[in-house]
């Protein structure tokens, strides 16, 4: 058995009980209620057996049934159980280290309907992809189906042809002919000469998809890109996480999207980006990069035999804003990610169709958090010189981007 200090199982608790409150009642006699998340041995219990049967569901229907796969969902369940136990306070040891509870937690958080991420279909949420927990009651609100299927449809892939790397990143429209992304994303197919304009490698042929739907669409509207107007002015280190950069591209199409596929407005205002705001993250979640994923390399090694199958495909995913020390131009939040998701939109439930934020990075290591620009607080940063627009707020004036104050 593994033994636990109280500092460490505390600090486990931190990163944790954010993401696992499921908006359910907590029971008055819950010992180990902490966070809004009911840990008593029955809250327990009921949680593992949702994640239970959502892993049993999705290994015998997707993955073929695979023996193997099955008695890893039991192991890390039963981990899963240790560690809930461990953070509610009635154990201190578990059977495995604690790497993999962290990691066993993690499969617990995103397969117990805390923090889903639904797969996308037809431009809606599939619900019944991932434990709805309290998000379907939000998101299937009849007054916010027209705004969400407006922001699901304007969110694209951004591929490019390469025999290792499919697609870069994740992009979504501003204009009927300009998609938003990262700068980072765009450094995959851009070069930028220290000399000169910055060229996209046509070689790769970078594109636009509003497809690549699990068990739907495999392409839709698949459009070019062909011209970058704005980008932020710093390069994007490789390695790392450099907050003071700003992370944003803005692509010119091939041609104008469909018209039906309407570009979505920015919204402005602090409450946007307030601690706890219900938001979502839309867009096309990659596998977790070994790079980022800090010490908790279990996490990875679980997530690629469960999941692989579902990355790089369109998702919508759920979750709260959280507090950040990183000044108001950046937002954290608790969304599931797996790993990627570069360049999706983070957009407010409550605020919809505005986009608060563009989603940049994440971190799976001791500080589990993922970080997006609030785009109302980066309108004025000036970007790369010698593009067409040299700034957000100058490309939002001259190419009719909507933007609205809350």
């Amino acid at each position: 058995m593994e033994r636990h200090d109280r500092a460490t199982i505390d600090l486990l608790a931190a990163r944790v009980m954010p993401r696992l409150g499921d908006g359910k009642a907590v029971l008055e006699s819950a010992e180990g209620a902490r966070d809004g998340a009911d840990l008593s041995p029955a809250g327990i219990s009921e949680r593992i057996e949702r994640s239970e049967a959502t892993l049993r569901g999705y290994i015998e229907h997707e993955l073929g049934g695979d023996p193997a796969l099955e008695d890893l969902a039991r192991r890390m369940l039963q981990t899963g159980r240790e560690g809930l136990e461990l953070i509610a306070g009635r154990r201190e040891e578990t059977a495995a280290p604690l790497a993999e509870v962290a990691a066993a937690l993690e499969v617990v958080v995103h397969t117990d309907g805390s923090r889903p991420a639904f797969l996308v279909r037809e431009d809606a949420p599939v619900f019944d992809s991932s434990p709805p927990g309290i998000w379907v009651d939000l998101l299937a609100d009849p007054l916010r189906d027209a705004d969400l299927r407006t922001a699901l449809k304007a969110v694209a892939r951004i591929d490019i042809t390469h025999p290792l790397m499919p697609y870069a990143g994740t992009g979504w429209l501003v204009a009927p002919d300009l998609v938003a992304t990262n700068r980072h994303v765009a450094q995959v197919f851009v070069s930028f000469p220290a000399d000169g304009a910055p060229v996209i490698r046509h070689d790769l042929a970078p594109r636009i998809d509003f497809g690549h739907e699990f068990n739907g669409r495999e392409s839709a509207d698949s459009q070019p890109l062909t011209d970058l107007v704005f980008c932020g002015a710093k390069p994007i280190p490789p390695v790392g996480i450099d907050h003071d950069c700003l992370d944003i591209a803005v692509f010119r199409l091939g041609a104008p999207a469909p018209a039906d596929r309407k570009p979505l407005a920015l919204g402005e205002g602090q409450r946007l980006a307030l601690p706890q705001t219900q938001v979502f993250v839309a867009g096309y979640p990659a596998r977790p990069d070994p790079a980022s994923l800090g010490s908790v390399s279990e996490t990875d090694r679980v997530l690629r035999l469960l999941f692989e199958k579902l990355w790089g495909f369109k998702r919508l995913a759920p979750g709260e804003v959280t507090p950040t020390g990183l000044g108001a131009r950046t937002l954290n939040h608790d969304a599931t990610t797996l790993g990627g998701n570069s360049g999706s939109l983070v957009m407010g439930i409550d605020s919809l169709p505005f986009v608060t934020g563009i989603h940049y990075g994440g971190n799976w290591g001791s500080d589990r958090t993922n970080w997006a620009h609030v785009l109302g607080s980066v309108l004025d940063e000036p970007g790369l010189p010698g593009l067409r627009h040299a700034s957000l707020a100058d490309l939002c004036a001259s190419e009719g981007v909507q933007r609205r104050v809350f």
